[in-house]
């Protein structure tokens, strides 16, 4: 009986230890999202999208949608950090608002490994005249939860395919 009983012990130290060690081992495994995180990060889609069409603090409120080394990367220009962030979203001269507005949709969110990944739709309307230019694409982004909360640590913008000019009858 006094072997059933050390076994008993024994197997229960074993379990207790390696739940210990599993708690302790880092995981690579995607990580849960809470309702609240996914409303969090859908409000990083709108900051971006505003802060940018309003040149909001001159380009600051744009880049601090982003990580202090965010990445924005478009039709192979690649934009890094926050100064760098800033700059490319300065309104241009004697502009205080800029004639485009960013449209997003459809953002799929899921967890990862880092925090979370994401892709959205995007267009970009001239609301001067919006026969002058629209254009679009999909945002892919991957997001990181840090102290100031949910950020953008990379978003690359992949333009939508354009169709070939059509060909006359002949």
């Amino acid at each position: 009986m006094r072997n059933v009983t050390a076994l008993f012990v024994v197997g229960i130290a074993l379990v207790a230890l390696g739940g210990v060690q599993a708690r302790q081992t880092p995981s690579h495994e995607a990580a849960t999202l809470t309702g609240v995180d996914y409303a969090e990060i859908q409000r990083l889609y709108a900051r971006y999208a505003q802060a940018y069409d309003l040149c909001a603090e001159q380009g600051l409120a744009w880049a601090k949608v982003f990580t202090p080394d965010g990445v924005f990367v478009a039709a192979g220009r690649v934009i890094e950090g926050r100064q760098k962030l800033a700059e490319f979203a300065k309104c241009p001269d004697g502009l205080t608002i800029r004639p485009t507005q960013h449209w997003m949709s459809n953002p799929l969110i899921t967890p990862s490994a880092e925090g979370a990944t994401g892709s959205a739709y995007v267009m970009q309307v001239n609301t001067i005249d919006p026969k002058l230019s629209t254009s679009g694409g999909r945002y892919e982004d991957v997001f990181v939860k840090g102290a100031d909360g949910w950020a953008i640590k990379k978003r690359t913008y992949i333009a939508a395919p354009r169709p070939a000019a059509a060909t006359p009858p002949q």
